[in-house]
């Protein structure tokens, strides 16, 4: 596994041993990023990255011209590959890793608002659902934040009525939602 663009391109990342945790694949990253860069929704941002597995999608990021990331993530080996993967790149100094559940607690952030919020959780599962929900009681977005979850082709997302969505691309049995604020007049 490795960086795809910015500054840290072609430099490898620690992988998973087993299959435990599921990192996007090259190509899926690659396609995701190119959207957020059309978007204009990396240069500058602080990214939140939740279920962070082995950290690539923020770290991508930060490559790509992100100011910041806080990684979180609940598994004990998900924590330690991040933190091995900022380390190898000498990238302590833009990053923030939290181990918390998700799910159930997102006030370590601390009311931070964050200008992209990427989200890979474990499919079919309906993290995603709870963990916007989740987002939305924290307030750990505004109207400029861009929202975006990985999840299985097939999966449906309920979404709380102040997020809507704005896009969707589909690779094979992935998809790739986005969602921001929807404006109050």
């Amino acid at each position: 596994m490795r960086i795809i663009s910015g500054k840290y391109k072609r430099r490898s990342l620690v992988s998973p041993k087993d299959m435990s945790i599921r990192p996007t694949s090259d190509r899926q990253r690659e396609s995701l990023f190119n959207i957020l860069n059309h978007m204009n929704s990396i240069v500058n941002a602080n990214v939140l990255d939740l279920y962070a597995g082995t950290g690539a999608l923020g770290i991508e990021c930060l490559s790509r011209g992100a100011q910041s990331v806080v990684f979180i993530d609940n598994s004990f080996q998900s924590i330690g590959l991040i933190k091995k993967n900022i380390q190898h790149l000498q990238i302590e100094h833009f990053s923030t890793v939290i181990q918390s559940n998700i799910l159930n607690d997102l006030a370590c952030l601390n009311g931070q608002v964050f200008d992209l919020i990427l989200m890979d959780p474990p499919y079919q599962k309906s993290y995603i659902d709870k963990t916007l929900s989740n987002i939305v009681r924290q307030h750990c977005f505004d109207m400029h934040t861009m929202i975006v979850a990985e999840h299985a082709s097939n999966e449906v997302i309920h979404v709380p009525k102040s997020i809507k969505q704005v896009e969707s691309r589909q690779y094979g049995k992935t998809k790739f939602s986005f969602f921001q604020e929807i404006y109050k007049s």
